[in-house]
């Protein structure tokens, strides 16, 4: 990609910053530069260095639980990659449930102590990371503050009342001297292919700051709104190898695409000039493949063992009329292949269930490496997403390289290692959608110091 180098670049660190679609998505805006990134996971954070390094500049990378790391340190490692003030700070603290690892004496000593609502947040232990994000924040007094959660950051009680984080969290930043907004945001709603609702807390010390404009919307709606319709998972996967190879055979390779870009979003991703690496699939127990190869794209669980028991019913009648019982024909069937017992059992709306060609796919989250777990089905092929497609479906571009293992002959070949970074990521044009606005709010600061 281009940057647009003839406009200022401004900096950005990100805290649990994964493999760092957050920054990553910002970087794409040509706008910014990504200065610091802090994890616990190791292949997470090697990822999140390598495609991070530009132009011949690394980020600080810091792999560490962030509660043992000291505001001192952090401001150093800023110092280090000539930061002095930073622009803006991302994040999105887990809260939930893990074991809490308290900071007394630090704590103490931090500005945060004597905000009101420290102490409502400081009762509950499944807040010591979004603590810890906002301590840190106040060290760093960053322009801008981006963080981004699961939608129920918004809604989840504390201390008696609905929303009651967001509110905490909404109140000390505006002690800290920031203007908020906050909602809920569709990644569909801003060019990604996938239906994923985030909550987003924005807040600026340097003026009043806004959510980014949808620029994409429902196909049924677009006659009543602006937009472009909602890209889909065809629109994201179709130039993409369908049967892919159990190791990176095609990686490196110029002509291993199925087809050449056909719309903007394609085009968009096809950032490598060779076939990208993690695009690779992996051996499903028998069983799993059984079920798979029954549903249909874009179908439910409960309407697929609707379909599939109707179907049985009448498998079992012939067998009931050649003198079997019920539960011997039911048997007998399933010993022949012919009926699979899974049909008959309840499972979660959406498992084992095929993505739809037409439509963006559903949330895709670090547990799409188990097919039970989601509709992480591809529409048509007998398998899982790759790494790849599920990069796609996230808005990362071909360019972006996962790194999953330590054994450099298959350092891009652990899927299940990959899909959990992938799950956990922002999705890039999301965050380019938000760091395009955080970008806008800054240029208008700049200009404001100008005229003063």
């Amino acid at each position: 990609m281009k940057l647009n180098k003839k406009k200022d670049q401004f900096t950005v660190a990100e805290l649990f910053c994964g493999c760092g679609g957050f920054s990553h998505g910002f970087w794409r805006t040509g706008r910014f530069k990504t200065v610091f990134g802090n994890d616990v996971k190791k292949h997470a954070l090697q990822t999140f260095e390598l495609t991070h390094t530009h132009d011949g500049f690394a980020p600080f990378v810091l792999q560490d639980d962030i509660r043992t790391v000291t505001d001192a340190s952090i401001a150093d490692a800023m110092l280090s990659k000539g930061v002095e003030e930073l622009d803006c700070l991302l994040g999105g603290p887990p809260c939930q449930g893990f074991s809490q690892m308290r900071r007394t004496k630090a704590r103490k000593g931090s500005e945060l102590v004597r905000f009101g609502g420290y102490n409502k947040l400081d009762q509950d232990p499944r807040n010591d990371l979004v603590l810890r994000f906002l301590e840190v924040a106040a060290a760093l007094k960053p322009k801008v503050i981006v963080i981004e959660n699961v939608p129920q950051f918004l809604s989840h009680y504390h201390d008696g009342n609905r929303g009651g984080i967001a509110q905490q969290v909404d109140g000390i930043l505006d002690q800290m001297g920031y203007e908020v907004a906050c909602g809920i945001v569709n990644a569909a709603d801003y060019g990604v292919p996938q239906l994923r609702q985030r909550a987003v807390i924005m807040a600026s010390r340097v003026g009043r700051i806004t959510l980014p404009i949808q620029t994409h919307c429902d196909p049924e709606l677009i006659t009543n709104r602006k937009g472009l319709p909602w890209v889909t998972v065809q629109e994201a996967l179709a130039d993409l190898p369908p049967n892919p190879q159990f190791h990176e055979l095609l990686a490196g390779q110029h002509d291993a695409f199925a087809a050449a870009p056909q719309n903007a979003f394609a085009k968009l991703m096809r950032t490598s000039k060779t076939f990208p690496y993690n695009h690779i699939t992996r051996n499903y127990q028998s069983q799993v493949v059984g079920i798979i190869h029954q549903m249909r794209a874009g179908e439910t669980w409960n309407e697929a063992s609707d379909r599939m028991r109707i179907k049985y019913a009448k498998l079992i009648a012939k067998e009931v009329v050649k003198g079997k019982s019920e539960a011997k024909a039911k048997k007998y069937l399933e010993k022949e292949g012919k009926l699979i017992t899974a049909f008959y059992k309840n499972y979660y709306w959406s498992a084992y269930t095929r993505l739809a060609w037409d439509r963006p796919a559903l949330t895709i989250t670090a547990n799409s490496n188990f097919l039970g777990s989601g509709r992480f089905t591809h529409p048509e092929c007998d398998r899982g997403i790759t790494m790849r497609e599920a990069a796609r479906l996230q808005s990362f571009d071909d360019a972006f390289t996962f790194y999953t293992s330590d054994n450099p002959a298959k350092a891009t070949e652990n899927i299940g290692v990959g899909l959990d970074m992938i799950g956990e990521a922002v999705p890039p044009l999301l965050a380019r959608a938000i760091g395009e606005t955080v970008a806008v709010h800054l240029d208008e600061h700049k200009k404001t110091l100008t005229k003063s």
